[in-house]
């Protein structure tokens, strides 16, 4: 199984966790993109939601419904799957791994050298990228096929997003998302 094979299978496996009963109350998925032990040579991918009867319970600590809203310090913080994890997903970080080697940008911990840190850094900012591409792609294909709107009952925006907000993270939303689907937390970003 290739690792994007691999990426979606476990973020289907993630959504179709989410209690029926739950489901009417989600508004948002987010796929939460960080670096296993800080390496940018291990993106992985927590899947999780928010819930509008979270975003009531965390109002008060809010500076406003918005961040309350979107701000994902706010949210519930469930760990739907965490897809190239060493620990919790070791078959998708060997695939991952795999996957970045077969790109050709695989690097190894350096010796030292100034030349060497330039050359990660790029290699590093490709592999963001297409990790970014990847979600991406396979947010637009769960909405495309319908898989979204069939297990929550309506189409629900998908946040691509790090714990910093900026504008490729609008970007990324807004062209992984059905028109129109994500300008909500989009404005916030852009406006915020």
């Amino acid at each position: 199984m290739t690792f994007t094979d691999h990426l979606e299978c476990l973020a289907v496996e993630a959504i179709s966790a989410i209690p029926a009963a739950e489901a009417p109350d989600v508004y948002a998925l987010s796929f939460f993109i960080d670096n296993e032990d800080d390496d940018p040579r291990r993106p992985v991918l927590t899947v999780g939601y928010n819930t509008e009867a979270q975003v009531s319970r965390t109002l008060h600590n809010a500076s406003d419904p918005a961040e309350a809203r979107w701000n994902y310090a706010f949210w519930l913080q469930n760990e739907l799957t965490v897809v190239g994890d060493g620990n919790s997903d070791p078959a998708g970080a060997a695939a991952r791994d795999e996957w970045i080697r077969e790109l050709g940008l695989w690097y190894e911990e350096p010796v030292d050298g100034a030349d060497w840190v330039s050359s990660v850094g790029a290699l590093a900012a490709e592999i963001e990228g297409r990790f970014n591409q990847a979600c991406c792609q396979l947010v637009r294909s769960l909405h495309a096929t319908g898989f979204i709107e069939r297990h929550l009952g309506r189409p629900v925006p998908v946040l691509i997003h790090e714990l910093e907000y900026y504008e490729g993270i609008a970007r990324r939303t807004e062209n992984a998302n059905p028109t129109g689907l994500a300008d909500d937390f989009i404005a916030w970003i852009r406006n915020g």
